[in-house]
C-alpha cells in the first residue's frame, strides 16, 4: 500500500542532507536510497534530485530510467534542473522512449521564458537553459525530424510548444 508519509520523510531527510553535506556526497547517499526504494515510490523520489543541480543526475537517469513506466513532467523538471545540454538531448531523442520523452520535457522547460502556464515556481526561479545554447533553427529542425519517428499527440504537442518557445524567446 502506498504511504505518502514515507515520501514526505524521504524529502525531508534529503533536503536536510543537501543542506549539511557537499552535493557529491548528497548525490551518492540520495541516489542509493532511490535505487533501493520500492518501484511505487521511484517517480516521486527522483524529484528531490532536482535540488542537487548537477549533470551527474543525467548520467544516473540514463542508467535508472528503466525503472519507470510513466514519464511525468517531474522527469522534465529534473533534467532541466540538472544542466541539460543539447548534445545530450539529441542523444536521448535518438535513444527512443522513454528517454526521448524525458528529453522533450527537459527541452520544453529549458526553452520556456517568462511566467507561462504550466511553469512551476522552481522552473521560474532557476530559469534553466540548454547549456550549450544551440541556435533555435537547429533545435527546431531536429525536433521536426523526430516527429517522423514519433508523431503521437503528446509528442506533437510538446514539440510545437518548444518551437513556439524558441521563436517567441527571440522577440
Amino acid at each position: 500500500m502506498y504511504d505518502q508519509n514515507k515520501v514526505d520523510e524521504f524529502f525531508f531527510r534529503s533536503e536536510e542532507l543537501i543542506g549539511k553535506v557537499d552535493k557529491e556526497e548528497a548525490f551518492s547517499i540520495i541516489t542509493k536510497e532511490i535505487e533501493d526504494c520500492e518501484d511505487q515510490y521511484f517517480n516521486e523520489y527522483i524529484t528531490v534530485l532536482s535540488l542537487i543541480r548537477n549533470d551527474k543526475v543525467l548520467d544516473w537517469i540514463e542508467i535508472n530510467i528503466h525503472r519507470t513506466v510513466n514519464i511525468g513532467q517531474n522527469w522534465g523538471h529534473l533534467v532541466a534542473s540538472s544542466y541539460l545540454s543539447w548534445s545530450r538531448a539529441e542523444k536521448w531523442l535518438s535513444a527512443g522512449r522513454p528517454l526521448c520523452l524525458v528529453a522533450l520535457d527537459g527541452i520544453m522547460f529549458c526553452t520556456t521564458v517568462g511566467e507561462r502556464l504550466n511553469q512551476s515556481l522552481w522552473m521560474r526561479e532557476i530559469q534553466p537553459k540548454l547549456i550549450d545554447n544551440p541556435k533555435p533553427e537547429i533545435v527546431a529542425t531536429r525536433l521536426q525530424k523526430h516527429l517522423q519517428i514519433d508523431n503521437t499527440h503528446l509528442t506533437k504537442t510538446i514539440i510545437n510548444k518548444i518551437i513556439e518557445n524558441l521563436f517567441d524567446a527571440r522577440q
